[in-house]
């Protein structure tokens, strides 16, 4: 992700990784085992 962010231009890049909650697996997930697959995290980026 961070490289897609410096190719299109951004700079001062911060990227926070969540845990993936069990209640955010099951929003998503629709009842599959989704939780493996899938991440949470909070990106902040200056262009």
């Amino acid at each position: 992700m961070k490289e897609i962010l410096v190719n299109t231009g951004f700079k001062n890049i911060d990227i926070k990784l969540n845990e993936v909650t069990d209640e955010y697996a099951r929003k998503w997930g629709y009842g599959l085992k989704i939780k493996e697959y899938i991440g949470n995290g909070e990106i902040l980026a200056y262009k």
